[in-house]
Order: structure tokens, then C-alpha cells, then sequence
């Protein structure tokens, strides 16, 4: 299966995949979004500039899809193409996986990523805050 990133024309077939699938955040068209079809979406993620840091978040992989290796395949399609860090919420439980995709724990995050990440745990998600260096 190939990833491939969405034109930004295509954000609501994106949008229209994480509502099926009950999946929190929306796509904007400022996001960069990644895909992988069969042939309809199957995987998703994205890439938000938050004042200026990069943060991956929304990756979801449909059920009947999962165990195949997709969400790693996206993932390292991503980083492939970027040149400065990363940063992620990985819910606890996927540490391992983010960890072995390069993934590393941080304390420190850009302001604006310190506020989202507070307000996240605050709402009792159990997420650590993880970074990606080139």
C-alpha cells in the first residue's frame, strides 16, 4: 500500500474518514496530511504547524486494517520528508512504537504545545509528549 500526501483540496475526504471513525481533530488546510488508500482512505495522519514547531497528530489506522504495519509505514513516510523536529502526544500504551520510529520522551515543548498538552492530560488522556530530531 502507498502513502501519499493529500492535495490540501482533498482535507474534507480526510475529515470525512476520521468522522466515520469516530476519531477526535479535524484536518484544516493548513495541516499536511498523509493517506494511504485501498482504494478508499484506510489511514491518516498530519502534520499542524503550531507557531512554528511541527506536531504529528491524528494518526489512526481502520480497524480492519491494523496489525499490518500501516501506521508505521506512514510514519516513517513522514519523517522521511521532514527537516526539523517533530513533536507528538503518543498515548502512553504506543510509547514502543513511537520509540521505534525514533521517537524520544521530552520534558520541554513549545509553549503552545506545553498549553495542548496540559489541557489534554487535564481532560485524563494518558499521553506523553515525545519528539522526532532529523
Amino acid at each position: 500500500m502507498k502513502v501519499e500526501r493529500l492535495e490540501q483540496i482533498a482535507t474534507p475526504l480526510v475529515n470525512k474518514f476520521y468522522q466515520a471513525h469516530n476519531v477526535r481533530g479535524r484536518a484544516n488546510k493548513q495541516d499536511a496530511v498523509w493517506v494511504v488508500k485501498s482504494p478508499v482512505i484506510i489511514a491518516a495522519c498530519r502534520i499542524q504547524n503550531r507557531a512554528g514547531a511541527l506536531f504529528l497528530s491524528t494518526l489512526f489506522v481502520a480497524e480492519a486494517y491494523r496489525g499490518q504495519g500501516i501506521a508505521k509505514q506512514i510514519i516513517l513516510e513522514v519523517l522521511s520528508q521532514q527537516t526539523q523536529p517533530i513533536f507528538t502526544f503518543a498515548y502512553a500504551h504506543l510509547e514502543a512504537f513511537y520509540r521505534a520510529v525514533q521517537f524520544t520522551c521530552v520534558e520541554a515543548l513549545p509553549d503552545e504545545l506545553a498549553c495542548m498538552f496540559n489541557a489534554y492530560r487535564q481532560q485524563g488522556r494518558n499521553i506523553i509528549a515525545m519528539k522526532y530530531q532529523p
